[in-house]
């Protein structure tokens, strides 16, 4: 009898293990990175974290492009990837804000002064080129009609562009001290080049301080018409909305997070996102949570080009893929 409880007993621990252990890699195949509703086109809308940048691969198109590509392992893929997606359409551009990319796809839209910086250029001025921006406009509105999945990220250059700028201004500044030091400060055409770039630079701090008192309005209002213009194309479109999200929220110094001190800021974006947009219901809106980036981790230094950066690490990436689709 014992030798039979014994043998009973074993076989039942047996069983137990095998049925767990089928259940372990039952879970391992579930994909996490799956949805019911599968898409086949997918166009990718917003700022330089949909392009990848400081992903490995990464690389800046040019203002005239409307295709950029698709960076291995950025958010995008995995999207692309859970939804079954065919084709995948980067429109989003490194440095656009609401105002950039409502001038995109507005034609009554004047813009604003910092246009230029993201915008087709004129070669001799510091202005839109009408014909590069009109080119431009259609291929995005061709893509954002043929897609059944539209996610659109953008915000964060509205909120911090303060100090995007005033680093790009640096470097600018830094090119030209090099040539006034090559040249001696003799060449008069270099010298004129650095007093018409001071004079610009005076003019754009100005610009600056306006643009900010004006940020969180402006945003409101161009988002609104981004919203209304990509239903306006595309009526059917499933359309996800993804928060501004916290880059200190992973950050801990001496066991406190530092989150709180621009938690007001980033909140007040993602509120009228949220709930306040009055085409809210033209889309679904997806908040991100504990996004791994380079500040939040402590690599200030990451992006020699800007200290700090709140680009989100190949991880993040990941995690703002598994958020978008958990809202799909």
């Amino acid at each position: 009898m014992k030798m039979r409880r014994g043998n009973q007993m074993k076989i039942t621990k047996r069983l137990l293990t095998l049925l767990l252990a089928a259940f372990m890699v039952a879970l391992c195949f579930v994909p996490s990175l799956a949805v019911s509703r599968q898409y086949k086109n997918y166009a990718v809308l917003g700022d330089s974290i949909p392009t990848g940048y400081m992903m490995p691969g990464y690389q800046y198109a040019g203002r005239k492009k409307v295709l950029w590509p698709v960076v291995p392992n950025s958010y995008p893929t995995f999207v692309a990837k859970g939804v079954g997606a065919k084709h995948t359409y980067m429109l989003a551009h490194s440095g656009y804000r609401t105002a950039d990319l409502r001038r995109v796809l507005d034609p009554d839209f004047a813009g604003d002064y910092f246009n230029a910086r993201r915008l087709p250029k004129q070669a001799d001025a510091y202005a839109v080129d009408q014909e590069g921006l009109e080119k431009l406009r259609k291929g995005v509105i061709k893509y954002i009609a043929k897609s059944d999945l539209i996610t659109l990220q953008i915000g964060a250059n509205d909120s911090f562009q303060v100090i995007v700028i005033l680093f790009e201004m640096l470097r600018e500044n830094q090119e030209l001290m090099a040539e006034l030091q090559a040249a001696g400060a003799l060449d008069p055409e270099v010298t004129t080049k650095a007093l018409e770039k001071i004079a610009l630079d005076n003019e754009t701090l100005l610009r600056i301080i306006e643009m900010e008192l004006a940020s969180v309005q402006g945003f409101r209002n161009n988002f609104d018409v981004i919203i209304r213009r990509i239903h306006e194309i595309n009526p059917g479109a499933k359309v996800v909305v993804l928060g501004l999200y916290n880059p200190l929220e992973v950050a801990k110094i001496a066991g406190i997070s530092p989150a709180p001190l621009i938690q007001p800021l980033i909140q007040g974006f993602n509120d009228y996102m949220a709930f306040g947009s009055k085409y809210s219901d033209y889309y679904t809106y997806c908040p991100l949570k504990d996004i791994e980036n380079y500040m939040g981790t402590f690599q200030f230094f990451a992006n020699p080009e800007l200290p700090g950066d709140v680009h989100p690490t190949p991880k993040g990436h990941r995690q703002i893929a598994d958020q978008i689709l958990s809202v799909l």
